[in-house]
């Protein structure tokens, strides 16, 4: 009997990985530089919420990721992170349309 080729990356993280990437997310394997406290690659983050909203400047991004992260280190089960997702403050952190 040969040995079992089975593990967690061939039975879940590979076939997930695919789904995924056939539901056009893209895959990193080298990730870039990311924000430890949030686990939020910066580059594409910041890449991101340009593409969303083209007047902010680099600085106000910057506070905006900064905002996140003061956030998400309050206790309070994601409730503030979610008023800023919904919120009508102009700033646009999803992409409902793509």
């Amino acid at each position: 009997m040969k040995g079992n080729n089975f593990n967690e990356n061939t039975r879940v993280q590979v076939p997930a990985a695919l789904h995924l990437c056939r539901l056009g997310y893209t895959y990193l394997d080298d990730i870039p530089k990311y924000d430890k406290r949030t686990n939020i690659i910066t580059p594409i983050f910041k890449q991101s919420i340009k593409k969303l909203n083209p007047t902010m400047t680099d600085l106000e991004i910057s506070q905006l990721l900064e905002r996140i992260v003061s956030e998400a280190k309050n206790d309070n089960l994601g409730r503030e992170f979610y008023e800023m997702l919904s919120s009508n403050s102009g700033v646009r952190l999803i992409d409902y349309e793509d």
